[in-house]
């Protein structure tokens, strides 16, 4: 019986790191916001090519839900550069005695382009929590998510590291949608 105790509380030890290994490699920049970036090499595009393509993907671009709250921020051709702001939604937890949850993450999204590559980044600053029914919202940076995380149990404990989660992965979608964007140009795709 003590073998069992010990074996079942082992187990459930190793599922918590196990969620914590998930949060814990979100990378933060120095205003401890999440931040992702890769280089997309495009072989005969010039800066011009890569900025309309940027351009048109992001004129169409909705979020992962189809209702991400967003719009173009800053543009400059002749530098190369695209700024996307908006957030997108992370989606809704259930809370206690009906008020659930909506989670949204505000991001910024830059496209540099050079002749033959550009750089994708996508920034989420903060995270904004919102209970549904009585309306109260606060907004947390990513670093105080991830800090609180070491203080919460239970239920909260496991919206605070999906939240993180679906954050890192719907970021992670929206950098790979418009690489292949700039790559490919404005084909059919999931962006």
């Amino acid at each position: 019986m003590k073998k069992r105790l010990f074996l079942m509380g082992l187990m459930g030890f190793m599922g918590v790191m196990g969620a914590m290994a998930q949060v814990m490699d979100i990378p933060l920049n120095e205003s401890g916001g999440y931040e992702k970036k890769e280089v997309v090499e495009v072989a005969g595009a010039t800066a011009a090519d890569l900025y309309v393509r940027a351009m048109e993907a992001l004129s169409d671009w909705r979020g992962p839900d189809g209702k991400a709250e967003a719009g173009l921020d800053f543009h400059d051709k002749d530098a190369g550069v695209v700024n996307y702001k908006g957030k997108f939604s992370l989606g809704y937890k259930k809370g206690f005695l009906g008020n659930d949850l909506k989670r949204c993450a505000n991001f910024i999204l830059k496209v540099r382009c050079k002749d033959g590559k550009a750089q994708v980044t996508v920034t989420v600053p903060t995270v904004t929590a919102m209970a549904v029914k009585t309306g109260m919202r606060k907004d947390f940076s990513v670093k105080e998510t991830l800090e609180m995380l070491e203080g919460l149990k239970g239920d909260r404990r496991e919206r605070a590291i999906d939240t993180m989660n679906d954050l890192k992965e719907t970021v992670d979608m929206l950098v790979v949608a418009m690489s292949n964007r700039l790559k490919n140009g404005s084909g059919d795709d999931d962006f």
